[in-house]
């Protein structure tokens, strides 16, 4: 009987309430005449745009600090100094994972370290060594990325895999 009221009840609330399409308004048209879009560009956007050369997904605990390191400003540290053009070596650590990177005066990204201790690993590699690897369990992943600003970068996966007693270690680089 319970169930049954309270069925009705929330039969009879739904039907009184709004759609939201009514309230939603669509307009092409601007709002000021003098509007001009702008082009934005990107501070270190060929270190952000790994994962498309790669042509792999990367993982997003690589991403954060990857991320991170792409938006440092060295000209906001207090050991920038603008009369001389030298480099800058900063080091950004979480927990097993690590970036070294190597900027420039003007906060663009040289060159980068990076190692990254049990991350996921992307779906094309894991289904390949699945198939290649029938019956084998992972134990533990992880990655090293060398970035070379007029290189690109590489990136080497380490996996370690297990069947019953034996084991064995796959480096794959992309």
């Amino acid at each position: 009987m319970k169930t049954c009221l309270l069925g009705l009840l929330f039969l009879g609330l739904t039907s009184l309430s709004f759609a939201q399409n009514d309230i939603a308004m669509e307009t092409t048209a601007l709002p000021d005449k003098n509007y001009t879009p702008r082009a934005v560009t990107i501070q270190n956007e060929d270190y952000l745009n790994l994962e498309l050369t790669t042509a792999q997904p990367i993982a997003v605990r690589i991403k954060k600090l990857q991320t991170m390191a792409a938006n440092f400003d060295v000209t906001s540290d207090p050991v920038y100094s603008k009369n001389q053009s030298v480099t800058y070596t900063v080091n950004f650590k979480s927990s097993e994972n690590y970036i070294t990177a190597i900027y420039d005066a003007n906060s663009i990204i040289i060159s980068s370290e990076e190692y990254y201790e049990d991350v996921r690993i992307p779906l094309k590699i894991s289904q390949q060594l699945a198939r290649k690897y029938p019956g084998w369990a992972f134990l533990n992943s992880s990655c090293k990325v060398n970035y070379d600003q007029t290189n690109g970068a590489i990136m080497t996966y380490e996996i370690s895999i297990e069947k019953e007693n034996k084991s064995k270690s796959i480096t794959l680089t992309i």
